[in-house]
């Protein structure tokens, strides 16, 4: 039976997806302003960004590239009823976007870059695995630091939590 390159290369991007979900969904709405340390980012800023990352998973598919000294979309949200809305549409954008999603996509060139300075070309496979899955994954570590922290029950990622023994 082949194996299909996209489903071996991306096939976790669902389940990623989902772990990711039931992350944010227990955000609390009066923690949205916490910061473990006055250098972090609140619970509601790292949510955010967490939801924005899909959003550049799309990008990093449909662009040739981003320039980030030019304005991009940020999600703001205060509540976790608008944070799961955020991260629905973009989910639903990004399942869709992967659906048309070619090997020959995935093999084209992206850049990342601040006006003139360009900090990396890579393709955009290297790019969506790295930038998108990886750096998604790291984010969602951090969110289940801040979590924790503020005693919140941790849903399962890679197995159970102590929290479900």
């Amino acid at each position: 039976m082949a194996i299909d390159p996209l489903q071996l290369a991306f096939g976790d991007m669902e389940y990623e997806l989902g772990v990711t979900r039931k992350m944010l969904s227990r955000v609390p709405d009066d923690s949205f302003n916490w910061r473990p340390h006055k250098k972090s980012w609140t619970m509601g800023e790292l949510a955010s960004h967490i939801v924005d990352l899909l959003w550049w998973q799309i990008i990093t598919l449909e662009k040739d590239g981003i320039d980030m000294s030019k304005p991009w979309p940020k999600t703001n949200v205060s509540t976790q009823a608008e944070l799961m809305a955020a991260f629905d549409s973009n989910e639903r954008k990004l399942l869709a976007t992967l659906g048309r999603t070619t090997e020959d996509t995935l093999s084209e060139p992206w850049t990342l870059q601040y006006g003139d300075q360009v900090y990396f070309t890579e393709s955009k496979a290297t790019v969506l695995r790295r930038f998108g899955i990886s750096h998604l994954v790291h984010h969602r570590a951090q969110l289940s630091v801040y979590l924790r922290m503020n005693d919140v029950p941790l849903p399962p990622s890679y197995g159970p939590t102590a929290d479900e023994n």
